[in-house]
């Protein structure tokens, strides 16, 4: 198959990032709809939604391995028609990063966006969308690869690595902005959107800064564990004690890391623009019909999803 024409516009780029992201919603949805209608041929009236005849375990796996494919697909598509590479996608060890600091930043920055994002649905009444853990044995462990360890290396992966690495020669704040805000409104939740968005603009600055999206990995896996903890708690741990952890997590992290930020921008002397590529301006991605078009689109989803469906 011949290269198409390697472009490094900001316009083109973007483009490619938009059709990567909406070629990603698509093979999921497609891959769950054959899925869903070949359980229904099996058994009556049995889909992924309500897996009547199927094991959990049986049904997480078909939803790790339709998550694996829609992530690998957009890349390799990525990997063979543009000017991506495979070093773009930045799979190194980082020379030296501060991990504390950048976990409890990061995990601080993700509970800001949590605040929000329940205080939003609570006003406007937005839907999300519920998940059941089962309590034990190898359907937990099932459940803990799809809804913790995929996303965190898979979504890294093709937003920091894939998108960002097609956005990187048109500077950092473009190469930043442009992949975070496809893999906010990708979530199709607007309350997961704000903190979504919030995370990925720390993990895009991360993996700037490090040179590395491995790092990013690792913060994603955590941030997916204490999520995961947080619902296993919510189902199976005494309302009280459930409520009690959840309070700690969204209050303890923003302020500790308020305190260390503080600490290290007055005593330290330390700047998010350090290791930064100058290049245009973040906004200039809406300069392509189609990344905006894949905005919107996406955003409209999202209100859909939200609100309407329940």
């Amino acid at each position: 198959m011949q290269r198409f024409a390697k472009t490094r516009g900001v316009k083109g780029a973007a483009s490619w990032c938009a059709f990567a992201a909406v070629l990603y919603l698509l093979c999921k949805q497609l891959l769950q709809a054959v899925i869903s209608f070949g359980m229904g041929l099996l058994v009556e009236g049995s889909s992924l939604g309500n897996p009547i005849g199927f094991s959990a375990a049986t049904t997480d796996v078909i939803l790790l391995v339709t998550g694996i494919v829609s992530i690998v697909l957009p890349i390799f598509w990525l990997l063979r028609t543009t000017r991506l590479e495979s070093e773009d996608l930045r799979l190194f060890l980082p020379p030296q990063w501060s991990p504390v600091f950048c976990i409890v930043l990061f995990l601080g920055i993700a509970n800001v966006g949590n605040l929000f994002g329940g205080l939003l649905s609570r006003l406007f009444h937005f839907h999300g969308g519920t998940t059941v853990l089962p309590s034990s044995g190898g359907e937990l462990i099932l459940s803990f690869l799809a809804l913790c360890v995929l996303p965190a290396v898979g979504e890294e992966l093709l937003f920091r690595g894939a998108l960002q690495g097609l956005m990187r020669p048109c500077g950092s704040p473009a190469a930043v902005f442009g992949p975070a805000l496809l893999f906010a409104l990708l979530h199709l939740d607007l309350a997961q959107a704000i903190t979504a968005f919030l995370c990925g603009l720390f993990l895009g600055w991360l993996a700037e800064r490090t040179g590395s999206i491995l790092p990013g990995m690792l913060l994603h896996f955590i941030n997916n564990c204490i999520a995961f903890a947080d619902i296993y708690l919510q189902m199976y741990a005494p309302g009280n004690i459930a409520m009690g952890i959840e309070l700690f997590v969204l209050l303890l992290f923003p302020l500790v890391a308020a305190w260390l930020l503080w600490r290290a921008v007055t005593q330290q002397g330390f700047s998010f623009g350090t290791g930064m590529h100058p290049g245009v301006d973040a906004a200039t991605v809406f300069s392509s019909p189609a990344y905006t078009v894949a905005v919107l689109f996406l955003a409209i989803a999202s209100v859909y999803f939200s609100t309407v469906t329940g």
